[in-house]
């Protein structure tokens, strides 16, 4: 997995997920970050309409339309069916971007709608579930490929019989979707069943310390990993949107997080700092 990754609460927030060549959210900066990597993505997945996470969208439209790239490949941005600041920014860049080179889409979604991103060996998809953030529709989206394994009733036979199985033409596999990875966007705690068993949990945790957070409407670092705990992660929580306040204390919760040697890897990801995972 190829991840790239900028979150710092307030400012701005974007993920490139580069194997199928998405982003989620937009914040401000993402293209000048991304440079042009701009061209490669296909699908802009957003969670909400808040600034921080869509501000960047008018820069990449642009530089799509305007920089050394293909600029004709088709570009389509999903998000929150409903989303008030969402469809404002829709209606200005449909007037203001009359001269594109490119095709480019808007599709609402509604929690649960799935969109195929790659057919092949193993498809993949994205499938949408709901969050809460604010008043207004947010979506986070689970990254899904469809997989083989054998069927429980043979998973204790010996090679040799389950070849025997194969000849004589019964199935001895069955299809499985294991989520790859799982983002939710700002949101107070994810329903653990919406990401349950995904390989890369990436998790709102703005309020490291409880008694932060005044309003209700964001995760707290203790929810985000009992959230994580609850849906069985298999690899690693990723922490984002941290508050700029704890930026200086980074290590010493790295440190008491390790202390409880949980079953996944936690990464707290430092605000206003490129994260890279290969």
């Amino acid at each position: 997995m190829k991840l790239l990754l900028y979150s710092k609460g307030l400012y701005s927030t974007w993920l490139y997920y580069s194997p199928d060549r998405l982003l989620f959210d937009c914040g401000e900066g993402a293209s000048s970050f991304l440079g042009n990597k701009c061209f490669a993505i296909q699908r802009i997945f957003l969670s909400h309409g808040h600034t921080d996470h869509i501000a960047g969208l008018l820069s990449l439209i642009n530089i799509r339309n305007s920089a050394m790239g293909d600029t004709s490949k088709d570009l389509t941005i999903y998000y929150p069916a409903g989303n008030r600041q969402i469809s404002l920014l829709k209606s200005y860049v449909d007037q203001a971007q009359r001269r594109l080179k490119y095709p480019l889409t808007w599709v609402p979604l509604e929690a649960g709608e799935k969109v195929e991103v790659f057919s092949g060996q193993m498809d993949r998809s994205v499938i949408s579930f709901p969050t809460q953030h604010g008043k207004d529709p947010s979506l986070g989206y689970n990254i899904i490929e469809e997989r083989k394994r054998l069927k429980p009733e043979n998973r204790e036979l010996p090679q040799e019989e389950l070849r025997k199985l194969a000849k004589s033409g019964e199935t001895i596999d069955e299809l499985y979707q294991q989520k790859l990875f799982s983002f939710g966007g700002d949101s107070t705690p994810i329903d653990p069943t919406l990401v349950e068993e995904t390989e890369i949990l990436c998790h709102d945790a703005t309020f490291l310390v409880e008694e932060d957070r005044d309003i209700f409407s964001h995760a707290t670092l203790k929810e985000a990993i009992q959230v994580a705990h609850a849906a069985r992660v298999k690899k690693e929580l990723l922490i984002i949107h941290i508050s700029s306040r704890y930026k200086h204390q980074l290590e010493e919760f790295k440190q008491k997080i390790d202390d409880w040697e949980l079953p996944f890897k936690v990464t707290l990801v430092p605000p206003g700092r490129i994260f890279r995972q290969e």
